[in-house]
Protein backbone atom coordinates (compact mmCIF):
# COMPACT_ATOMS: atom_id res chain seq x y z
CA UNK A 1 0.00 0.00 0.00
CA UNK A 2 1.24 3.49 -0.86
CA UNK A 3 0.01 6.36 1.29
CA UNK A 4 0.73 10.06 1.54
CA UNK A 5 3.21 9.13 4.28
CA UNK A 6 5.09 6.80 1.90
CA UNK A 7 5.21 9.53 -0.73
CA UNK A 8 6.42 12.12 1.73
CA UNK A 9 9.14 9.86 3.12
CA UNK A 10 10.30 9.20 -0.44
CA UNK A 11 10.48 12.97 -1.00
CA UNK A 12 12.49 13.35 2.22
CA UNK A 13 14.94 10.71 1.02
CA UNK A 14 15.24 12.38 -2.37
CA UNK A 15 15.88 15.79 -0.82
CA UNK A 16 12.84 17.34 -2.52
CA UNK A 17 10.70 18.08 0.56
CA UNK A 18 11.35 21.66 1.77
CA UNK A 19 9.66 20.94 5.12
CA UNK A 20 12.39 18.54 6.32
CA UNK A 21 13.79 19.60 9.67
CA UNK A 22 16.19 16.73 10.39
CA UNK A 23 16.83 13.03 9.94
CA UNK A 24 16.47 11.28 13.29
CA UNK A 25 17.38 7.64 14.02
CA UNK A 26 13.79 6.43 13.57
CA UNK A 27 12.69 8.68 10.71
CA UNK A 28 12.14 12.21 9.44
CA UNK A 29 11.19 15.29 11.42
CA UNK A 30 9.23 17.61 9.12
CA UNK A 31 7.17 20.76 9.55
CA UNK A 32 3.46 20.41 9.01
CA UNK A 33 1.75 21.70 5.90
CA UNK A 34 -0.41 23.60 6.67
CA UNK A 35 1.04 25.35 9.71
CA UNK A 36 -2.19 25.20 11.65
CA UNK A 37 -0.17 26.26 14.71
CA UNK A 38 3.26 27.93 14.30
CA UNK A 39 5.92 25.25 14.62
CA UNK A 40 3.59 22.27 14.10
CA UNK A 41 5.76 19.27 13.14
CA UNK A 42 5.45 15.57 12.38
CA UNK A 43 7.71 12.56 12.82
CA UNK A 44 7.55 10.10 9.90
CA UNK A 45 9.11 6.65 10.38
CA UNK A 46 11.62 5.41 7.83
CA UNK A 47 11.01 2.75 6.73
CA UNK A 48 7.25 3.38 6.87
CA UNK A 49 5.21 0.96 8.99
CA UNK A 50 1.40 0.70 9.24
CA UNK A 51 1.17 1.57 12.95
CA UNK A 52 3.20 1.75 16.17
CA UNK A 53 2.40 -1.84 17.12
CA UNK A 54 4.07 -3.08 13.93
CA UNK A 55 7.45 -2.04 15.36
CA UNK A 56 9.49 -4.29 17.65
CA UNK A 57 10.41 -3.09 21.13
CA UNK A 58 13.69 -1.26 20.41
CA UNK A 59 12.32 0.33 17.21
CA UNK A 60 9.19 1.49 19.05
CA UNK A 61 11.24 2.90 21.92
CA UNK A 62 13.41 4.81 19.44
CA UNK A 63 10.41 6.28 17.60
CA UNK A 64 8.76 7.43 20.83
CA UNK A 65 12.06 8.84 22.10
CA UNK A 66 12.54 10.75 18.82
CA UNK A 67 8.96 12.05 19.05
CA UNK A 68 9.67 13.43 22.52
CA UNK A 69 13.00 14.83 21.36
CA UNK A 70 11.21 16.65 18.52
CA UNK A 71 8.66 17.91 21.03
CA UNK A 72 11.46 19.25 23.24
CA UNK A 73 12.93 21.16 20.28
CA UNK A 74 9.55 22.57 19.19
CA UNK A 75 8.76 23.53 22.79
CA UNK A 76 11.98 25.51 23.17
CA UNK A 77 11.97 27.03 19.67
CA UNK A 78 8.38 28.31 19.84
CA UNK A 79 8.12 29.26 23.51
CA UNK A 80 4.96 27.15 23.68
CA UNK A 81 2.83 26.65 26.77
CA UNK A 82 2.86 22.88 26.22
CA UNK A 83 3.18 20.27 23.46
CA UNK A 84 0.36 18.00 22.26
CA UNK A 85 1.19 14.64 20.68
CA UNK A 86 -1.14 12.58 18.47
CA UNK A 87 -1.01 9.35 16.44
CA UNK A 88 -4.08 8.17 14.54
CA UNK A 89 -3.55 6.67 11.08
CA UNK A 90 -7.24 6.30 10.29
CA UNK A 91 -7.24 8.35 7.08
CA UNK A 92 -3.63 7.58 6.10
CA UNK A 93 -2.98 4.03 7.40
CA UNK A 94 0.73 4.54 8.02
CA UNK A 95 2.40 5.57 11.25
CA UNK A 96 3.04 9.28 11.73
CA UNK A 97 3.18 11.36 14.90
CA UNK A 98 1.83 14.91 15.15
CA UNK A 99 3.70 17.35 17.41
CA UNK A 100 1.63 20.48 18.16
CA UNK A 101 2.85 23.49 20.15
CA UNK A 102 0.04 25.09 22.13
CA UNK A 103 0.05 28.73 23.18
CA UNK A 104 -1.63 30.84 25.84
CA UNK A 105 -2.43 33.32 23.07
CA UNK A 106 -4.83 30.90 21.33
CA UNK A 107 -8.50 31.82 21.22
CA UNK A 108 -10.23 30.80 24.43
CA UNK A 109 -12.69 28.49 22.69
CA UNK A 110 -9.84 26.58 21.02
CA UNK A 111 -7.15 26.72 23.69
CA UNK A 112 -8.46 23.66 25.54
CA UNK A 113 -9.61 21.78 22.41
CA UNK A 114 -7.63 19.44 20.19
CA UNK A 115 -6.00 21.01 17.10
CA UNK A 116 -8.59 19.50 14.77
CA UNK A 117 -10.95 22.15 16.05
CA UNK A 118 -9.11 24.65 13.87
CA UNK A 119 -10.06 25.34 10.25
CA UNK A 120 -7.18 23.53 8.55
CA UNK A 121 -8.29 24.71 5.13
CA UNK A 122 -7.82 28.31 6.18
CA UNK A 123 -4.47 27.72 7.91
CA UNK A 124 -1.35 29.13 6.16
CA UNK A 125 0.50 26.70 3.91
CA UNK A 126 4.12 25.98 4.79
CA UNK A 127 6.32 28.63 3.23
CA UNK A 128 10.10 28.80 3.62
CA UNK A 129 10.00 32.60 3.65
CA UNK A 130 7.57 32.57 6.57
CA UNK A 131 8.65 29.46 8.51
CA UNK A 132 12.27 28.99 7.45
CA UNK A 133 13.76 30.76 10.46
CA UNK A 134 11.67 28.68 12.88
CA UNK A 135 12.57 25.49 10.98
CA UNK A 136 16.28 26.29 11.32
CA UNK A 137 15.85 26.96 15.04
CA UNK A 138 14.13 23.60 15.59
CA UNK A 139 16.79 21.89 13.47
CA UNK A 140 19.63 23.45 15.46
CA UNK A 141 18.07 22.28 18.71
CA UNK A 142 17.59 18.75 17.36
CA UNK A 143 21.16 18.51 16.13
CA UNK A 144 22.62 19.96 19.31
CA UNK A 145 24.26 17.41 21.57
CA UNK A 146 23.07 19.21 24.69
CA UNK A 147 19.94 20.81 26.03
CA UNK A 148 16.59 19.36 25.00
CA UNK A 149 16.37 15.71 24.12
CA UNK A 150 19.07 13.02 24.05
CA UNK A 151 22.53 13.84 22.69
CA UNK A 152 23.77 12.70 19.33
CA UNK A 153 24.97 9.13 19.14
CA UNK A 154 28.20 8.74 21.09
CA UNK A 155 30.58 6.09 19.85
CA UNK A 156 31.37 3.40 22.40
CA UNK A 157 35.13 2.95 22.76
CA UNK A 158 36.49 -0.52 23.47
CA UNK A 159 39.74 -2.34 22.88
CA UNK A 160 39.90 -3.71 19.36
CA UNK A 161 36.98 -1.60 18.13
CA UNK A 162 36.91 0.18 14.77
CA UNK A 163 37.19 3.98 14.86
CA UNK A 164 36.11 4.89 11.32
CA UNK A 165 35.85 3.54 7.81
CA UNK A 166 35.91 5.57 4.59
CA UNK A 167 34.55 4.28 1.28
CA UNK A 168 35.65 5.70 -2.07
CA UNK A 169 32.79 6.31 -4.50
CA UNK A 170 32.59 7.39 -8.13
CA UNK A 171 29.73 9.90 -7.68
CA UNK A 172 29.77 11.54 -4.25
CA UNK A 173 26.30 13.16 -4.52
CA UNK A 174 24.66 9.94 -5.71
CA UNK A 175 26.35 7.83 -3.04
CA UNK A 176 25.53 10.33 -0.29
CA UNK A 177 21.82 10.17 -1.11
CA UNK A 178 21.95 6.36 -1.20
CA UNK A 179 23.69 5.93 2.15
CA UNK A 180 21.67 8.71 3.77
CA UNK A 181 18.47 6.88 2.81
CA UNK A 182 19.17 3.76 4.89
CA UNK A 183 22.13 4.22 7.27
CA UNK A 184 19.97 5.84 10.01
CA UNK A 185 17.87 2.68 10.02
CA UNK A 186 21.06 0.76 10.89
CA UNK A 187 21.75 3.09 13.81
CA UNK A 188 23.96 5.69 12.12
CA UNK A 189 23.35 9.42 12.49
CA UNK A 190 24.56 12.00 9.98
CA UNK A 191 27.07 14.33 11.59
CA UNK A 192 28.94 17.35 10.28
CA UNK A 193 30.65 16.63 6.96
CA UNK A 194 34.41 16.72 6.77
CA UNK A 195 36.33 18.35 3.92
CA UNK A 196 36.47 15.08 1.97
CA UNK A 197 32.81 14.15 2.22
CA UNK A 198 29.83 13.16 4.42
CA UNK A 199 30.08 11.31 7.74
CA UNK A 200 27.69 9.12 9.72
CA UNK A 201 28.26 8.09 13.35
CA UNK A 202 27.28 4.74 14.81
CA UNK A 203 27.74 3.35 18.29
CA UNK A 204 31.07 1.70 17.42
CA UNK A 205 32.51 3.53 14.41
CA UNK A 206 32.06 6.36 11.91
CA UNK A 207 31.42 5.77 8.22
CA UNK A 208 32.54 8.30 5.62
CA UNK A 209 32.49 8.71 1.85
CA UNK A 210 35.18 10.23 -0.36
CA UNK A 211 35.20 10.93 -4.07
CA UNK A 212 37.31 8.70 -6.30
CA UNK A 213 39.99 10.16 -8.52
CA UNK A 214 39.13 10.89 -12.14
CA UNK A 215 40.81 7.66 -13.25
CA UNK A 216 39.28 5.58 -10.48
CA UNK A 217 35.73 6.89 -10.99
CA UNK A 218 35.38 4.89 -14.19
CA UNK A 219 36.11 1.59 -12.44
CA UNK A 220 33.46 -0.69 -10.96
CA UNK A 221 34.22 -2.07 -7.50
CA UNK A 222 35.53 -5.64 -7.59
CA UNK A 223 35.37 -7.33 -4.20
CA UNK A 224 37.63 -10.12 -5.41
CA UNK A 225 40.63 -7.85 -5.88
CA UNK A 226 42.70 -6.75 -2.86
CA UNK A 227 40.69 -4.39 -0.68
CA UNK A 228 37.18 -4.43 0.74
CA UNK A 229 35.10 -7.54 0.10
CA UNK A 230 31.92 -6.37 1.82
CA UNK A 231 30.66 -4.40 4.81
CA UNK A 232 28.14 -5.88 7.28
CA UNK A 233 25.91 -3.98 9.72
CA UNK A 234 24.20 -5.43 12.80
CA UNK A 235 20.39 -5.68 12.81
CA UNK A 236 18.33 -5.91 16.04
CA UNK A 237 15.92 -8.57 14.71
CA UNK A 238 14.87 -10.61 11.70
CA UNK A 239 11.89 -8.25 11.28
CA UNK A 240 14.31 -5.32 11.01
CA UNK A 241 16.13 -7.12 8.20
CA UNK A 242 12.84 -7.68 6.38
CA UNK A 243 11.82 -4.04 6.77
CA UNK A 244 15.13 -2.73 5.47
CA UNK A 245 14.78 -5.08 2.49
CA UNK A 246 11.35 -3.57 1.72
CA UNK A 247 12.80 -0.08 2.01
CA UNK A 248 15.69 -0.96 -0.31
CA UNK A 249 13.27 -2.27 -2.92
CA UNK A 250 11.37 1.04 -2.77
CA UNK A 251 14.68 2.83 -3.31
CA UNK A 252 15.46 0.69 -6.34
CA UNK A 253 18.62 -0.68 -4.72
CA UNK A 254 20.34 -3.74 -6.15
CA UNK A 255 19.49 -6.75 -3.98
CA UNK A 256 22.23 -9.38 -4.22
CA UNK A 257 20.54 -11.93 -1.92
CA UNK A 258 17.11 -11.47 -0.30
CA UNK A 259 16.50 -11.98 3.42
CA UNK A 260 17.11 -15.60 4.39
CA UNK A 261 18.76 -17.78 6.98
CA UNK A 262 22.42 -18.42 6.22
CA UNK A 263 23.17 -21.02 8.86
CA UNK A 264 26.46 -21.90 7.16
CA UNK A 265 27.83 -18.71 8.76
CA UNK A 266 26.32 -19.15 12.24
CA UNK A 267 23.16 -20.64 13.81
CA UNK A 268 20.22 -18.32 13.23
CA UNK A 269 22.20 -16.02 10.90
CA UNK A 270 19.58 -13.96 9.03
CA UNK A 271 20.66 -11.36 6.49
CA UNK A 272 19.98 -9.39 3.35
CA UNK A 273 22.82 -8.58 0.93
CA UNK A 274 22.70 -5.57 -1.38
CA UNK A 275 24.99 -3.25 -3.35
CA UNK A 276 25.64 0.47 -3.37
CA UNK A 277 25.69 2.42 -6.67
CA UNK A 278 29.35 1.46 -7.22
CA UNK A 279 28.76 -2.24 -6.62
CA UNK A 280 30.18 -2.31 -3.08
CA UNK A 281 28.58 -5.28 -1.33
CA UNK A 282 26.67 -4.43 1.87
CA UNK A 283 24.94 -6.64 4.40
CA UNK A 284 22.37 -6.14 7.15
CA UNK A 285 22.47 -9.13 9.49
CA UNK A 286 20.78 -10.40 12.65
CA UNK A 287 22.44 -13.07 14.76
CA UNK A 288 20.62 -14.30 17.89
CA UNK A 289 22.37 -14.12 21.21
Amino acid sequence: MTTAIHRRVNACRAGTDPTVVARLPSGWAVMGDPQVLPGYCLLLPDPVVPHLNAMNGPERDQFLSDMARLGDAVFEATGALRINYAMFGNVEPALHAHVFPRFDTEDGALRAAHPWGYDWGAAPRFDVAQSGRLLEKIRALLLSSGGQGPPAIVRAVAAGSLHHLDLTVSDLDRATKFYDSWLPYAGFQRIEDCAEGPLWRGERFDLGLQAASASGAAQRHDRYTPGLHHLAFDAPSEAAVDRLHSSLIELGAVILNPPAHYDQYAPGYYAVFFADPDGIKLEYVYTPG
